[in-house]
Formats: C-alpha cells, structure tokens, sequence
C-alpha cells in the first residue's frame, strides 16, 4: 500500500476566496449603511411630520375645547340671572292681580250693599203707595224723593257695573301677561337646552311655551294677529330644532324679544313731556 501526498491547491483559488469573502463583506457594509440611513432618513422627516399632523392639532382642539367651556359657562350664568330677574317679575305681577282681585271683591261687595238699598226703596215706595188714600199732598214729594233717589242709585251701580267690567278687562290682561311671561321663560329653559345639545327635550319644552302661548290668546284679544303669527313662527322654530339648522338661536332670541315686547309694552310719555 503506497502514501499519495494531497494536490496542494492552486494558489488562484485562494486568491479568488479571499476576494469573494471580501466581496461579500463589502456588500454588507453597504446594504448595513443603506438601511441605516434609511432609517435616519425616515426619523428625519417623520418625526416633524407626525408632530404637525397629531400633536399640534391636538393641543390647537384642545385649547379651542376650553375656550367654548368658558362661553358656554358665561352663557348659562347670563342665563341663569335672566331667569332670576323673569321670575322676580312674575312674583310682582302675582302681587299685583292679587291685589286688583281684592278691589273686584271689594266692589262686588259694594254691588250688594246697593242692591240692598234698592230692595229697601222699594219697600218703601210700597208702604208710601198703601197710604196714597190718606196723603195724596206728600205721596207727589215723597215720589220725587223715590225718584231722585233711585236715579242716584242707578248712577251708582252703573258706575260700580263700569269700574268691575275695567276691574275684569285688567285682570284678563294681566293673566294674559302672566301666560305670555311663561312663555318667555320656557323659551329661555329651551335654549339652555339647546346649549346643552338637548334637543328632545327642547321640543318638549317648545311645545309647553305653545301651550301657555295659546293660553294667552282668548286673555289678550286685541293682539290676536300678532300672537297668531307667533304661534306660527313657533311650529317654524320646532322644524328648524329637527334640522338642526344653524338658524335656530337667532330665531330663537327674536322670538323671546317678541313675546318680552307683549309682556312689558312701552309705556306711552305724559302728553306735556311728549309735546315739549
């Protein structure tokens, strides 16, 4: 059995191994340095670009958020004062038709009292007409004195009958204000509503308004057209609160002034200071 000796590899093999090794390092460097500065690249412009579309407009909302808060906030006490002052002015005109209803019953009373003075003349003309065989001379006088009297006393009652039907006139008109005043507030409950983005339960409350509004028509007859129209213009307002539209707090504020206008109308100037 004979020992062969291994061929020696050719000097040019190892060359070429070498080279490729170092090829392929080459190429890792370069695909290493290439994701590298890819990713360098993308931190480069991604993060600008992610603090300008998230974080900015974040804070920006943010900011825009706080300020609404603190108008709704202003908005609800302003509110809330003019309710205060609205229903400050419906306790005094409770105290005032209180007061006008006590004069009616005064008057009423005053009625009676004449009635009853009628009832006793006329008892008297009676017994003056069972004497009229035995004082024909004082039945001619004592008839003028009936006369004169009664006539005094139906001077009297129509002026009482006159004051009552004003008495009445006043309080139909005050009630008719009273109901218009809560139509006012309703319409105020309504836009806190709407401020709060409660709008099913500002139509609830739309619809009380309507009610106390048509409650006021019969009381107010004189401004019939004029709360007609508002009645229409509310069923108008009721629509615009389903659409949500835009339209409906202007709509709403010149309602509410409308109605205040009836409410307190202006008081005409004495005629000296008018002409001067």
């Amino acid at each position: 059995m004979t020992y062969q000796q291994p061929n020696p590899e050719p000097t040019g093999s190892r060359v070429g191994q070498a080279f490729g090794g170092f090829f392929r390092f080459l190429v890792r460097f370069l695909f290493v340095l290439a994701v590298g500065a890819l990713i360098g690249a993308g931190l480069f412009y991604l993060v600008p670009w992610t603090v300008r579309s998230l974080v900015l407009p974040v804070r920006q909302n943010t900011a825009r958020i706080a300020v609404l808060e603190q108008k709704m906030a202003q908005e609800q006490t302003r509110l809330q004062d003019e309710n205060r002052a609205l229903q400050d002015h419906v306790a005094d005109l409770e105290t005032e038709m209180a007061t006008l209803r006590e004069q009616s019953a005064v008057q009423n009373q005053d009625i009676e009292g004449a009635a009853g003075q009628i009832q006793q003349l006329d008892a008297r003309i009676t017994q003056v007409e069972g004497d009229l065989t035995a004082q024909q001379e004082d039945l001619v006088a004592q008839q003028k004195a009936v006369e004169v009297a009664r006539s005094e006393l139906d001077s009297a009652i129509a002026d009482l009958s006159e004051q009552t039907d004003q008495v009445a006139g006043q309080t139909d008109e005050l009630e008719g204000r009273l109901a218009l005043l809560q139509t006012a507030q309703d319409l105020l409950k309504v836009r806190l509503l709407l401020l709060e983005e409660n709008s099913r339960s500002a139509r609830d409350t739309l619809a009380l308004a309507t009610a106390h509004l048509e409650q006021a028509m019969p009381l107010m007859p004189e401004q019939a057209e004029t709360l007609t129209t508002l009645q229409e213009r509310m069923v108008g307002l009721e629509a615009l609160i389903a659409e949500g539209s835009f339209r409906v707090l202007p709509e709403l504020e010149s309602l509410w002034a409308d109605v205040m206008d009836l409410v307190l109308p202006a008081i005409a100037p004495p005629a000296g200071e008018a002409t001067s």
